[in-house]
């Protein structure tokens, strides 16, 4: 059977995908908005810990591994609990951090940086999911944090100034992330040699601009440099620090060398092995460099890593369950060409996930094995599927009519796809799909490129080339504009279709072109890979077979069966 990637449409974001937080910061943006849903990829905000019945609020966890801040504390049992927590902080998991620099203060009351951890632990998060609000405990922590600073070394007393500078009414309104930021800045240049203050502010201006460091033409934003250029500089010095390592997979995986982070995906599962999100972090890397396989594999040590921490502190009532996991490792699998893999992922997905009718990026996840079977191009299974959407979910219905037309489409029946995209169009109006969940896309971007992508192969199938061509052009220039995420909103490329539309009908250098032009956005994307060696060769250009061959094989390389070409038609 030919296997060839169909470009399904990745919904509206998290994210994270949705998926991810926009924190503090207020954007400007068009079109109706809403609050970031909660993000899969991490805990809300914080609001307190209780103790486990032996009176601790945590005890030691296992895999974090040994990053080391020194601070100023009577006992070493304050110390490890409060490095266990910063290590927490760095990896996005803010209940272990918050409950381990409370253990701090129970072994020290009087450790000023134990309630300074905790304050930083209850503030906005990169993946947090909506505006911030301030827990109600957060007045008391930061009162308890003033009353013991004074006996606080000098720089502790500025690390305690600047986060009184980011709860500007004493924690009971938002957070000021520019001040906060701009002091963790001078702080840093106070103490050049501190890695610590560095990553700090680097995470203060992440929260200033969360999933927003690079332009969808690949440019980046004036903020980006400067912390890219921290971080590296980090990691030189300090190349096992936990922060550097984790955000600078955030700062260069939008960018159009994904591939810079790499190793650092590596040292990630080697030195945290226990630390779900950091596991996690490096499919990231992984599904970007076209690396599949690994991707599905860290994505389910992520998940048994979560369900070990939670029955360690079941005071906590840590998740079990990530669905961004779940959506990820989906996503890695069917782009390997591992259907089997790829489908259990999808509906380990679909239960993880409630849908409403105003969550789209709910909808999505729910209809994971659908995307599934249409990557795969397994046409029939997908329309024996009796499993559809609830008929409120307007997005889970636009992209239903997609993978159905699609499949109508390439069994057969041209008749049903062009019903199917009527029954897409349909819901195009729907106010749930433009709706915007910042600081990422509206759902109607993805709708409009499935539109596109049905609508073109339905006129190619015509034999109507310039309206066909047309439309995908459109569905191209739609996805282009969209604003990255993880997962991606649209992670399937739709020149994937275009090109494979092109080399269909000979036009074998404008093929190259489209698919020269998706590995520039999409580097080591296997399904492009395979594109480009076929449009080489039909030109009977050899010299760069043996490099997009690698590169495909790399990315298939524990596929159930090979693809032959970018998109799945038959």
């Amino acid at each position: 059977m030919k296997k060839v990637s169909l470009l399904f449409v990745f919904p509206v974001v998290l994210f994270a995908t949705y998926l991810f937080a926009f924190q503090g910061k207020k954007l400007k943006v068009s079109g109706k908005t809403k609050p970031a849903i909660p993000v899969m990829c991490g805990s809300g905000i914080v609001q307190d810990a209780d103790t486990a019945g032996n009176g601790k609020f945590i005890q030691r966890l296992p895999g974090w591994g040994h990053h080391n801040y020194a601070i100023t504390a009577h006992n070493d049992s304050a110390r490890f609990y409060f490095n266990q927590g910063l290590t927490m902080y760095y990896s996005y998991h803010m209940k272990e951090a918050f409950a381990s620099f409370k253990e701090a203060s129970r072994f020290d009351p009087s450790a000023a940086m134990a309630y300074w951890g905790q304050a930083l632990s209850q503030g906005p998060y990169y993946n947090a999911g909506g505006p911030y609000v301030a827990p109600a405990g957060l007045p008391a922590v930061l009162k308890q944090m003033n009353a013991v600073a004074g006996s606080a070394p000098e720089k502790e007393k500025a690390l305690i100034a600047a986060m009184n500078l980011r709860y500007p009414q004493g924690g009971t309104n938002a957070s000021d992330n520019e001040a906060y930021a701009q002091d963790l800045k001078k702080l840093m240049q106070a103490y050049p040699t501190d890695a610590d203050l560095k990553m700090l502010y680097i995470d203060a201006v992440m929260l200033i601009h969360p999933w927003d460091f690079w332009a969808p033409d690949g440019t980046d934003k004036p903020w980006t440099a400067e912390l890219v250029t921290l971080c590296k500089g980090v990691l030189n010095t300090n190349p096992e620090h936990p922060a550097a390592l984790h955000y600078y997979i955030h700062l260069t995986e939008a960018s159009r060398n994904p591939g810079a982070a790499l190793a650092n995906a590596g040292a990630l599962k080697r030195l945290f092995p226990g630390i779900g999100h950091m596991v996690h972090m490096a499919s990231h890397v992984y599904q970007r460099n076209g690396l599949y396989f690994q991707g599905v594999d860290v994505n389910e040590k992520a998940a048994k890593c979560i369900v070990t921490y939670a029955a360690l502190a079941p005071n906590l009532k840590l998740t079990k369950i990530n669905s961004h996991f779940y959506a990820v490792e989906t996503l890695c699998a069917f782009n390997g060409a591992m259907y089997e893999r790829g489908m259990e992922a999808a509906q380990r997905c679909r239960n993880a996930v409630k849908p409403s009718a105003g969550d789209t990026y709910s909808q999505y996840l729910y209809m994971m094995p659908v995307f599934t079977m249409m990557r795969l191009g397994k046409w029939h299974e997908l329309l024996k599927d009796s499993v559809g959407p609830n008929g409120d979910w307007a997005y889970a219905q636009v992209l239903y009519h997609f993978a159905r037309g699609m499949a109508f489409l390439y069994t057969g029946g041209q008749d049903s796809a062009v019903a199917q995209l009527a029954l897409l169009r349909g819901r195009l109006d729907d106010a749930s799909l433009k709706q915007r969940h910042i600081p990422f896309n509206i759902a109607l971007d993805g709708a409009t490129v499935a539109e596109n992508i049905l609508d073109g192969a339905i006129l190619l199938g015509r034999n109507k080339f310039d309206d066909g061509m047309a439309a995908l052009k459109k569905a191209v220039q739609t996805e282009d504009n969209m604003i990255y995420s993880e997962p991606a909103e649209w992670p399937i490329p739709a020149r994937q279709f275009l090109g494979a539309y092109l080399l269909k009908t000979d036009y074998n250098p404008q093929a190259e072109k489209v698919f020269r032009e998706d590995l520039e956005r999409n580097p080591g994307n296997g399904w492009s890979m395979l594109g480009m060696y076929q449009s080489l060769k039909a030109q009977n250009r050899t010299e760069k077979l043996p490099y997009y061959k690698a590169g495909f094989t790399r990315s298939f390389s524990h596929a159930d069966e090979v693809p032959v070409s970018s998109v799945v038609m038959n």
